[in-house]
C-alpha cells in the first residue's frame, strides 16, 4: 500500500507546480535526445524514433486517434433551487 506525504502549499506555489513540470519533461526530454539511446516518441500523427539526429517513422497513429463524443445532458448545468424558509 501506497503512502503519500500530505504537502502544504501557498496558492503561488501550487500554481507553479504545472509550469515546473512541463519544464522538468523538456529538460529530459532534450536530455534523451542527444544521448545515445535516442528518444521515441509522436509527432504530427506519427510515431517516430530519434538517434544521433535521423529521424525514423516507425508507423502511422494518424487513424488512432478520435475525438469523444460527449452527451449533450454533460454539458448542461443543474438550474440551481432556491430554498424558502
Amino acid at each position: 500500500m501506497h503512502q503519500f506525504t500530505v504537502m502544504k502549499t501557498t496558492l503561488r506555489e501550487e500554481a507553479t507546480i504545472p509550469v515546473l513540470a512541463i519544464d522538468a519533461f523538456h529538460h529530459a526530454f532534450k536530455q534523451a535526445s542527444l544521448s545515445d539511446m535516442g528518444v521515441t516518441y509522436v509527432k504530427d500523427g506519427q510515431l517516430v524514433q530519434q538517434l544521433h539526429g535521423e529521424i525514423t517513422v516507425i508507423q502511422d497513429l494518424s487513424a488512432a486517434y478520435t475525438l469523444p463524443k460527449l452527451k449533450r445532458s454533460v454539458l448542461k448545468r443543474k438550474k440551481k433551487q432556491e430554498v424558502l424558509a
